[in-house]
């Protein structure tokens, strides 16, 4: 459960901030869950390391929601990360949409890169002024710092 107690850890604060903007439990266990090797059969980051991707629902539901989240219900896991303004990454083949091939589930927000662990700190619910917004940072310039190339291991 090493990767359990890194996500109970990041919910108090984030590591080497010194006490600054504390992480909800829900952002540090997912990142926990993603960052996991252990789970990457399942859900893991996508190859950039801009989005994630969840492989298999039934066995995320079945194993991995009640392990980290004390539920099994993907619609409430799902609505959680819509309260936190994730977003479904659609998969375009061909200029036409690819559902019905494409079972993987494809979740994207600006400030959850792989490797860019700080950038949690800047994500809130819905209706919540993020500490970006409140230091006076546009979004854009925000963003743009997200953005940045990340290096493949």
């Amino acid at each position: 459960r090493p990767a359990m107690q890194k996500a109970e850890a990041a919910a108090v604060a984030l590591p080497g901030c010194g006490g600054a903007a504390p992480v909800p439990g829900f952002l540090a266990k997912l990142w926990a869950l993603v960052e996991d090797p252990g789970s990457d059969e399942v859900i893991c980051w996508s190859r950039n390391g801009q989005n994630f991707s969840i492989l298999d629902e039934q066995r995320f539901a079945k194993e991995f929601l009640p392990k980290y989240f004390k539920h099994n219900n993907l619609s409430s896991f799902i609505r959680q990360l819509n309260i936190y303004g994730f977003r479904k990454v659609v998969a375009l083949e061909n200029g036409m949409m690819n559902s019905a091939k494409n079972l993987v589930i494809e979740f994207q927000h600006p400030f959850f890169k792989r490797e860019k662990f700080s950038l949690l700190s800047n994500i809130k619910r819905k209706g919540e002024p993020s500490p970006v917004e409140r230091s006076g940072v546009s979004a854009a310039e925000a963003q743009s710092a997200a953005a940045a190339p990340l290096q493949d291991p």
